[in-house]
């Protein structure tokens, strides 16, 4: 298939060696491709050297001197991209296929219903890595799989800032009317327990920090709407 709008895809990789190239393999196929984003967000293991086995003109490494988080991640990405037109993806997806991603940009550039575009996993198969599963259909604003305008994004400091909240400060930036969600049959990812080897603590605590994450981004926008309320009540 061909598509007339490009688009820069941008990964986020932080001590991704075991996944990373897997989810590589399978873009470098897709011809309507011309840019691939690997940012290694200080990555303690071999992340760099699997991205740099694959680069050439369409995917290139870009490295931050110190892990910064999966905004700082994001940003990186954003400051790098030649396109206006980006498709974020977590470097540890399973299943990934050119349909998955066409899925993704079709409300954008086929369409043009919207600026944004989220892409969340199916409740297909509960056996396998379901409470992702879960978590990502029922908080799809969290979904890492996602495509938007680069002049619908917010101060690119402040993603950088929020961390793993930077998803939903995205979001929210957007209107919701111009917010749509699709779903991605096939597509999983490895979980944190997985990552962790067996070391279920490890994993808790990678969740919690994720999540405590994502509500201060929560917290920030609820006091934003009561001031707002405020002020126009007081002006009124």
């Amino acid at each position: 298939m061909k598509i007339d709008q490009p688009v820069s895809i941008i990964i986020k990789a932080y001590n991704e060696e075991a996944n990373l190239g897997r989810v590589l393999k399978v873009l470098a196929k897709i011809d309507w491709i011309d840019e691939v984003i690997v940012v290694n967000d200080g990555s303690e293991d071999g992340t760099a050297e699997v991205a740099k086995s694959f680069e050439n003109d369409k995917i290139r490494l870009v490295s931050n001197p110190k892990n910064l988080g999966m905004g700082g991640a994001m940003a990186t990405g954003v400051k790098n991209a030649r396109h206006n037109l980006v498709l974020f993806l977590d470097a540890d997806l399973v299943g990934l296929t050119e349909r998955h991603l066409l899925a993704i940009l079709a409300p954008i550039i086929f369409t043009k219903e919207a600026d944004l575009v989220l892409g969340v996993f199916t409740l297909k198969d509960l056996s396998h890595d379901t409470g992702t599963k879960i978590a990502n259909r029922f908080s799809p604003l969290i979904s890492g799989q996602r495509a938007v305008w680069k002049s619908c994004l917010p101060d690119l400091q402040k993603i950088s800032d929020s961390r793993y909240g930077a998803d939903l400060l995205i979001a929210k930036h957007i209107p919701k009317q111009r917010r749509e969600v699709v779903k991605l049959e096939g597509l999983s990812q490895v979980t944190k327990e997985k990552k962790a080897n067996g070391d279920l603590m490890k994993a808790i605590q990678a969740r919690i920090k994720m999540y405590k994450e994502v509500i201060a981004v929560m917290g920030e926008n609820k006091s934003k709407v009561k001031s707002k309320n405020f002020n126009s009540k007081f002006n009124n």
